[in-house]
């Protein structure tokens, strides 16, 4: 492992890390900006890596199996789809195994998911670290329900996990992406365009994985291939008439005709976080948008205009159940709308039931 400046300018911490499925070796880059800061970050990141890959001292031996054992078990013999397994493989690698891995699974307490808790929340949101105990939990408690059981019980089966963060993070109006798009740099102009008119996820797999080479200028469409997240691995969507010309500008601009839409100093990227944390920042919005929420405003605005929900799902990528159960404060209008549209019965009225009779008590049942 090791850190260094690329000719960028960023700074950057790589290593290899073993996928603790497959067994396989890969290089892992992570990237923390640019100047002073970023090699501090990259620095003390190295560091953080030296201390997790030496065994903590002063402990006996495990009591038990080892929880990168169960971590393992759990991926093998639990039914899951393809993309959740992939999903939760990455967040073991990434984050969970290199804090808890060593560790005698019945030997974990609850300062230690603490420790980890505290850890997290210095690079990500709440709700993403409690995602990622319902993984630890989910593990543990699968081994407890094997039979026979690898573990005798969840030692922190009751811990109290983070709240997630549940507030609903509205769209972003047009008078936004425009005061962004203000103060934003080249590349990161480009990503806030496309995301806006193409309903894309602002990622490495679709967004920013785009040359110039799916692009079709005869149809007019855009070749996008989509995140593993159970729709089709391709999709082709249509241009906007008014990002047409902006992108036929684009071409004429790029010095390679076959390279990526998206790119810095014609070199493709990985992330726009920190670009589009500083436009925001330069553009006085304080409120909390992210580069997806132009997804989620591509498709607000369409759902609002009487879209077809299939057409949709096939352009964005995702299933027709998942857009309205995401779009949830849209899908009441159109289902309101469409009881709306059901024509009305001839001859009823406001109060079409039997009236009551003035003066008629209570009856007596009895003869």
């Amino acid at each position: 492992m090791a850190f260094r400046q690329l000719k960028d300018g960023r700074w950057i911490c790589y290593y290899r890390r073993r996928d603790p499925v497959s067994g396989k070796s890969k290089e892992i880059r992570e990237y923390f900006g640019r100047g002073a800061d970023g090699e501090k970050a990259a620095q003390a990141r190295h560091e953080s890596l030296n201390l997790q890959k030496r065994r903590p001292t002063g402990r006996g031996k495990a009591s038990g199996p080892l929880f990168v054992e169960l971590a393992k078990n759990y991926i093998r013999n639990r039914h899951m789809a393809a993309n959740t397994r992939e999903v939760l493989i990455y967040k073991l690698s990434a984050n969970i195994l290199p804090f808890f891995g060593h560790r005698g699974a019945q030997d974990l307490r609850y300062r230690d998911l603490d420790l980890y808790v505290a850890k997290r929340r210095k690079t990500v949101q709440d709700s993403t670290i409690r995602r990622e105990l319902t993984d630890i939990q989910a593990i543990l408690n699968f081994s407890v329900q094997r039979r026979p059981p690898l573990i005798t019980q969840n030692p922190v089966r009751d811990y109290k996990k983070p709240k997630a963060y549940d507030a609903v993070i509205q769209p972003p109006s047009t008078t936004e992406v425009e005061a962004i798009l203000a103060h934003a740099a080249d590349h990161l102009r480009r990503a806030i365009i496309l995301s806006y008119y193409l309903g894309l996820r602002p990622g490495a797999i679709e967004l920013l994985s785009l040359t110039w080479l799916a692009v079709s200028w005869e149809s007019e469409t855009i070749m996008v291939s989509s995140a593993h997240k159970g729709g089709p691995e391709k999709r082709a969507v249509p241009i906007h008439p008014d990002l047409l010309p902006i992108i036929k500008n684009w071409h004429l601009q790029d010095q390679s005709q076959n390279g990526p839409l998206v790119h810095y100093r014609n070199r493709a990227i990985s992330t726009i976080k920190h670009s589009w944390q500083g436009a925001l920042k330069k553009a006085g919005i304080t409120r909390r948008i992210r580069p997806y929420d132009l997804r989620h405003a591509f498709a607000t605005a369409a759902l609002e205009r009487d879209a077809d929900i299939k057409a949709l799902s096939e352009i964005m990528g995702s299933r027709p159940e998942t857009l309205m159960r995401t779009y949830q404060h849209v899908s009441t209008k159109l289902r309101k709308d469409t009881v709306n549209k059901i024509p009305a019965l001839a001859g009823l009225t406001n109060c079409d039931q039997k009236p009551k009779i003035k003066g008629l008590g209570k009856v007596d049942p009895s003869p």
